[in-house]
Formats: structure tokens, sequence, C-alpha cells
């Protein structure tokens, strides 16, 4: 019970300085970006803020089993830090990530993103939230397979 109830306080600590610093990097990269703000421009930066929580969803599961691991051998620390470094490795992912997914729909379509957007055309606005939000439901898993495959579990005999 007590592993668990660390386990849930250090989840949600981290979430919300993912959730927090994720908001504010997107703020800076899109609604700061472009004035004034506009219906296309906000689709987008909310479609980066699904993408972001998609990935946090799927790492959490994966910081969660690593923290009850090391808590189960009473090794908070390194719990801890296998829960931050999937944190942050799935921050660092989503943001590339959602720039990748910006510059790949920019050379999929004839037009000028940018320019796009502070016309307020939504029809853009919508194929980037829809990529980026598809891309990263199909991504999220391999990229939760591969932070599990660095927790230490022990061998099986057979």
């Amino acid at each position: 019970m007590i592993n668990n109830t660390i386990n849930l306080l250090i989840l949600l600590v981290l979430g919300v300085v993912y959730i927090y610093a994720f908001a504010r990097l997107s703020n800076a990269f899109t609604l700061n970006k472009y004035k004034p703000k506009n219906s296309a421009v906000q689709i987008v930066y909310l479609a980066s803020l699904i993408a972001s929580c998609i990935n946090l969803i799927h790492v959490s599961d994966a910081a969660s089993d690593a923290l009850l691991f090391f808590l189960n051998k009473e090794e908070i620390l390194t719990g801890l830090l296998f829960a931050v470094l999937f944190f942050l490795g799935a921050w660092v992912f989503s943001v590339v990530f959602t720039q990748l997914c910006f510059f790949i729909v920019g050379t999929m379509t004839p037009e000028d993103e940018e320019d796009e957007l502070l016309k307020n055309n939504t029809e853009i606005a919508w194929i980037h939230a829809t990529v980026v939000v598809a891309l990263t439901f199909v991504i999220a898993p391999a990229l939760v397979k591969i932070a599990v495959s660095f927790i230490p579990y022990p061998e099986m005999p057979f």
C-alpha cells in the first residue's frame, strides 16, 4: 500500500511538471509565434498538447512499473531516476516529434504552412492535428517498449 501511494504521488508530480513544461514550450512555438492568435493556430497548439498527453499516458505506465519494481527492492532513488528519465525522454520525444510532424505536413502540402496558419486556414490546421495525433498513437507504444527495455528485470530461468 505504501509503495503504491509513493508511486501515485511521484507519477502525479512528474505528470503535472511534464504537461506544464510541454504546454509552455508549445505555447512559445505556436501561440506566441503566430500573432494574432486564431482558430488554426489554436488547433495546432491543442493537437500538440494532445499528442504529448498520449505519450505521457503510455510512458507513465512504464514509469509506474519501474517505480514499483525498484520500490519493492527498496531502491527508491533508482526507481525515481528511472521514472524521471522516462518522463524526460517522452517529453523530449514529444517536442521533437510535434516539430517533425509539422515539417512532414509542410512538405506534403504545396502551401506555405506559416502563412496559411496566419490566414486562419483551419483545413491545414486539422491536417496537422490529425497527422500528429494519429502518428503519436502509432509511435507511443514503441517508445514505451524501448523505455521498458532499460529496466533491469531479473532473468527468468526458463
